[in-house]
């Protein structure tokens, strides 16, 4: 076998396993690291970059970045009349650039602020169905040019990518709450039991907790609903900001809220429920004051068998413990 017919198989190897970790993934963003970290290789390349378009700004972002400085990268956002990138997004047609520096649509502000020097490139569009979402791009040949056969492959990870993110779109849109963009409450209890069955499996602790927006139909009765969907949907965002990546947050019901916290100490718990509770507290709500009551209830994995539903219900009783004692507040109860 020459060395062409080897770097054929190569690439449909590398095809093969990216077609199959689509149909079986509902995270998108290992599959688009996977595909940019394979793209690279299979290309030869120094770097690569995927970039989606935010459809309310016009802009474009970064969601993945491979190679040197690509944590630099994560934060830039720029308009689509920006950059090669930025033409691709706007035309809808892939590009190879041997010398980016000639190129008159080339935007260097993205390196001068990286500190990353591209020389060459490929950038072919990332479709959902017939609308583009974002750009892919491959920097630096380690050697020789770009040529059709990169850009070829680029585009069939692109399309692979595109597939990807339209699955988890769909999988996040069929589980999640479309108010608030937390888990709705059935998914929330299917977690729930699987997060024990874990706990008891691994041996390791788990938290729960239940908050509930303290006289929230005065919010409705007083300022009316809109002002009170608002509320909801703050409250959602604060709910989004203190959790980490493998915490669960859930809209349980109208106003109350759920986030399950595994590998939590009791502690942590209480904290996070404070936490919560203090930065509500202290947020503008457009002139309404609003305070929320939490409970937390808490599985060490060790001790006694228990079931979601004698979580929740102890999640329940130590949020009307807090409701109890004057509301604004948080209370707990271990398992």
């Amino acid at each position: 076998m020459n060395y062409s017919d080897n770097k054929r198989l190569n690439q449909l190897n590398t095809l093969i396993e990216m077609t199959a970790l689509i149909t079986s993934s509902l995270d998108s963003s290992a599959v688009n690291k996977l595909a940019l970290e394979s793209a690279s290789k299979l290309l030869s390349a120094e770097a690569g970059s995927l970039l989606l378009i935010d459809h309310k700004t016009g802009e474009l972002f970064f969601e993945a970045a491979i190679g040197a400085k690509s944590n630099e990268v994560r934060s830039i956002r720029f308009k689509k009349d920006l950059g090669i990138a930025g033409w691709v997004a706007r035309n809808c047609e892939p590009v190879i650039i041997d010398d980016v520096m000639s190129d008159p649509r080339f935007y260097r502000g993205i390196d001068d602020v990286s500190g990353f020097e591209t020389r060459d490139m490929v950038c072919v569009p990332v479709m959902e169905k017939e609308r583009i979402i974002g750009v892919l791009q491959i920097i630096n040949k380690k050697s020789g040019k770009f040529d059709g056969d990169d850009l070829v492959i680029l585009q069939t990870f692109a399309n692979q990518v595109g597939i990807a993110i339209e699955n988890a779109a769909l999988y996040e849109e069929a589980v999640t709450d479309g108010h608030t963009g937390l888990y709705h409450h059935k998914y929330f209890k299917l977690r729930l039991k699987e997060e024990i069955d874990r706990s008891k499996r691994y041996n390791y602790p788990i938290s729960l907790i239940i908050m509930d927006i303290d006289f929230f139909k005065k919010v409705n009765d007083t300022m009316g609903h809109s002002s009170g969907s608002a509320v909801i949907e703050r409250v959602a965002e604060i709910l989004k900001n203190v959790t980490r990546a493998a915490d669960v947050a859930a809209r349980y019901g109208g106003e109350e809220f759920a986030l399950i916290l595994p590998y939590a100490s009791f502690e942590y718990g209480l904290e996070v429920g404070e936490r919560l509770r203090r930065t509500i507290e202290k947020s503008d709500f457009n002139g309404i004051r609003i305070t929320v009551s939490v409970g937390v209830s808490h599985y060490d994995g060790k001790g006694r068998d228990v079931s979601s539903l004698d979580l929740i219900g102890l999640a329940d009783r130590a949020l009307y413990m807090a409701k109890d004692n004057g509301r604004n507040r948080v209370e707990g109860l271990l398992s």
